[in-house]
Parts: structure tokens; C-alpha cells; sequence
């Protein structure tokens, strides 16, 4: 696809003769002032500006100034006679990215241009590469060797080279966004904006606006426009989080600009054209939705060309000590709390936590650990997990529905001797069962007799 300039300038001649100079290598549209220019932009997806300084209805400076502030990684390029540099000077810095001198052979004129588009890649590579820099302490690569993480990665690789729309299925915090940054990260649009939209944390009233913007006629000759997410994406990547929660207007809007490539803004007279890949997340049940009316069956199918469903920690509980180790290091950096570790009964008691937050609840624990440390080591105490009853009780409603039979009472077992405070024979009783067998089936479980210091009275032998 072939880039676009849109080339400003008040005489037929010289615009005709950019089109005949370009066409070949770019898609070249034209104004005949800095107004048509912006409404221009402000309907057609534009890679570069091409701007004549000499305009009747607005001078270059107050068009450049306005395209920096509505669309800031747009470039631009000046044209100036000759003698007249200093204009061109002001123009850059108010972000114009070079100016060319008339007279100028079509030659210049494309080195400029490409010269331009080549500063453009690099900002935007530095940029991102900031970006990431500034994401390093930050769970940023899907951690862990399990089986089912393997197969997650598997797919994504498969996918990340096609331009399929994929819908990213799990529960809450099991890293639906990573895997939608690695999808980016591994196509042939990593060079180009990954946007993300959180559908959950956005009001239905602003929705609309923020995905696909919006207009307003300011006098008869120019309208001011907003861009919205879509057209910040363009060429590039958009992630629609938590699309479950859109609304029936923004689902009917977004069906057409997956099929079409196009929408309209709000207020907007005529369609905006983007080319725009999505990836869509959810951690609600979309199937059980459409049932209810609430999600419309056709979007649904147009998103989950590729489904991809990410596994919870508890399915991947191998991963849990890689995870615990690279949540140290990560923090440890963070907050300069040098060589952090842990002992062996800390590690043991976060491998065999219930975490119904999943990797992101685990992360906030580690977080808050190193915060609040008062050494160089972490015991099992250093770690608070919170609503520890509430756990223990979907550990059991868990291994009810998907465990077996020993599974269940091994929870069950383990739940109670904690609710009596290690206290075996109230345990026991309260099981039902001989202390005999209460510890038959401890020590199968390779749980220890708790240590207890004695009191100072006579034993009875």
C-alpha cells in the first residue's frame, strides 16, 4: 500500500506538478488552502503534509501549528521560494519535520520526502523503544515453560504474521494485554502504533468519541475534528480490552469498521477510511452474552476469526517460581532493594496459594513484600495473602467441580486443621474422624506435626 501525501498549495500548476512528480511512488492528494487541508486530514488517513508557505487563507505557520496539535506524529514538510528560509526555519520549529527550496528538481524533491519519512520511522522507533525502556519494571514477556503456556506462545506466532482479527479469551489478570503485545510485537505492523482502548473503564457516553471521534463545524469553511483511537491506529494495531462491555450502538459501529475499513465520527457528513488490524479481549463468557441479547452474535463471529484462550495460574502452576523469581528481580530494581531472596518456606507457601487473581494478583503480593521488607530476606510471614478464607473456600468449589475425589478431601482436611489452629483431635472431631486417621493422611500429604513448646507441668505417661 502505498503511502499518502497531501500536498498544499493555492496554484493549479504546482499542484499538478507534485502529482506527476509522485504518483508513482505515493498516494498524492491535494488542497487548494490550509482549510481544505485540514478537513482533508481530518477524513482521509494522510502519511505526510506537503505545505506551500505562501497561502492566501491561513499562513503555513498557523496550519502546521494546528496539524501538530491534533495530529503530532504527522510529518510535515515545507516549501518556501528562495530567500525566503528563515519562514521555513519557524515552520520546523513548530515540528515540521524539513523544508525544500525553490527552485528543486524532482530528485531533491523525493530525497526530501523520503528523508523525512525516514526521521518519521526513527522517532517513532525511539519512541517506542522508550516505551519499553520505561515498561522494564513491568511484567512485559509471558513468563513461564508450562505446557499450556507453550501452546499459548505456539499460537501466537502462528497468528502475529497474518492480519487476522483475533479475540483474546481468560479470566481477569492472567495476561490477556501481554498476549496482545506480543501479537504486535511479532507482526509486520510492530512498526506502527498499538492502541489500546479499555472498553470497561470508558462510560458508554464517551465511548463512541474516543474509538471513532468526533466533529464540529466551527464556521462555513472549516470544521475542527477530533481523531479518535481508530484513526490513531492507522496502519497499525488496535486493542479493543474488555470488548464485552461495549454497548449495542458502539458493537453496530465497530462490526462495520471490521468489515469496511471505514466509520463515521460523531457528527461527522462522511465516512473515514483506516486500515486498521484488531484484537479484541475478554474475560466475559461472550457466547453466554449473545444469549442474553447482550452481545451481537455477527461482531462475535467477525472477532473470533482466531480465538485465543490464555490459561489461568492455576492450570500452569509449574510457571509460579519462574514468575516468583522474575517478580523479585523486577522489584528489587524498582524500588533498589538490591539482592532481595527468599527462603524456601516463602516460595513454598506462594506455589501453593489459590490465586483467583491469577498472575497479577501474585505480582502485587511480591510488590508489596519488597516494599515493606525489613531485610534482605523474605519469609512465608512477609507475605499477607489477602481474603485467604475467601481462597481456601473457591480452592474447594474449584477441585468440587474440576478435581477428584482425594483432591477434595485433602483441601478439606487442610482447611479445617487451619480453622482449629493446627489443633488436631478439634480437627479430627470436627471431620468426624479419628485423630489416627487425621494423621495417616497428613503424613501422606507430607504435612509436619507443628512444633509446640511445651508447657511447664508434669507430662502423663
Amino acid at each position: 500500500m502505498k503511502r499518502r501525501l497531501l500536498v498544499v498549495d493555492d496554484l493549479p500548476a504546482v499542484r499538478d506538478f507534485f502529482v506527476d512528480a509522485l504518483r508513482s511512488d505515493y498516494d498524492v492528494l491535494c488542497a487548494e488552502s490550509g482549510a481544505e487541508a485540514l478537513n482533508l486530514i481530518s477524513s482521509e488517513p494522510v502519511d505526510m503534509l506537503v505545505t506551500d508557505i505562501a497561502m492566501l487563507d491561513m499562513s503555513a505557520e498557523e496550519l502546521t501549528q494546528q496539524v501538530k496539535e491534533r495530529y503530532p506524529q504527522l510529518p510535515v514538510v515545507a516549501v518556501t521560494a528562495y530567500g525566503n528560509v528563515d519562514n521555513a526555519v519557524k515552520l520546523m520549529r513548530l515540528g515540521a519535520f524539513d523544508y525544500i527550496e525553490k527552485p528543486f528538481t524532482i530528485k531533491r524533491l523525493k530525497h526530501t520526502i523520503g528523508r523525512a519519512f525516514e526521521i518519521a520511522s526513527l522517532r517513532n522507533e525511539n519512541r517506542a523503544l522508550q516505551m519499553r525502556l520505561g515498561e522494564q519494571d513491568q511484567v512485559k514477556a509471558l513468563v513461564g515453560n508450562s505446557v499450556p503456556l507453550q501452546q499459548v506462545r505456539e499460537k501466537i506466532k502462528l497468528v502475529a504474521r497474518t492480519g487476522a482479527t483475533v479475540l483474546i479469551t481468560g479470566e481477569s489478570g492472567v495476561g490477556k494485554e501481554l498476549v496482545a503485545q506480543e501479537i504486535h510485537r511479532l507482526s509486520d505492523r510492530s512498526d506502527q502504533p498499538l492502541v489500546k482502548v479499555d472498553c470497561a473503564s470508558i462510560p458508554a457516553s464517551l465511548l463512541e468519541s474516543e474509538l471513532f471521534g468526533r466533529e464540529e463545524r466551527v464556521s462555513a469553511d472549516v470544521i475542527h475534528s477530533e481523531p479518535g483511537k481508530f484513526e490513531m491506529a492507522n496502519h497499525g494495531v488496535i486493542l479493543l480490552d474488555e470488548i464485552g462491555e461495549a454497548g449495542q450502538v458502539i458493537q453496530a459501529k465497530l462490526l462495520r469498521v471490521i468489515q469496511d475499513g471505514e466509520f463515521d465520527r460523531m457528527g461527522g457528513s462522511k465516512p473515514v477510511k483506516v486500515d486498521v488490524r484488531v484484537i479484541a479481549t475478554t474475560s466475559r463468557g461472550l457466547k453466554d452474552e449473545i444469549g442474553k441479547g447482550r452481545f451481537r452474535e455477527d461482531l462475535y463471529y467477525r472477532l473470533n476469526v482466531v480465538p485465543l484462550a490464555v490459561p489461568p495460574l492455576r492450570d500452569r502452576r509449574e510457571d509460579i517460581s519462574l514468575l516468583i523469581a522474575h517478580f523479585i528481580d523486577v522489584f528489587s530494581r524498582k524500588n533498589g532493594a538490591g539482592n532481595v531472596k527468599l527462603t524456601e518456606a516463602a516460595v513454598q507457601k506462594l506455589c501453593n496459594a489459590y490465586w483467583k487473581g491469577n498472575v497479577r494478583q501474585l505480582q502485587n503480593i511480591i510488590e508489596r513484600a519488597v516494599i515493606l521488607r525489613r531485610g534482605m530476606t523474605l519469609d512465608s510471614d512477609d507475605f499477607q495473602l489477602e481474603n485467604d478464607r475467601e481462597e481456601q473456600i473457591s480452592r474447594l468449589e474449584h477441585a468440587f467441580r474440576y478435581g477428584t475425589i482425594s483432591e477434595m478431601e485433602k483441601l478439606m482436611i487442610l482447611s479445617r486443621l487451619k480453622d482449629n489452629n493446627d489443633n488436631r483431635t478439634r480437627s479430627a472431631e470436627s471431620l468426624d474422624i479419628s485423630v489416627r486417621t487425621l494423621r495417616n493422611k497428613l503424613n501422606e500429604y507430607s504435612v509436619p506435626k507443628k512444633v509446640r513448646v511445651p508447657r511447664e507441668e508434669p507430662s502423663a505417661l
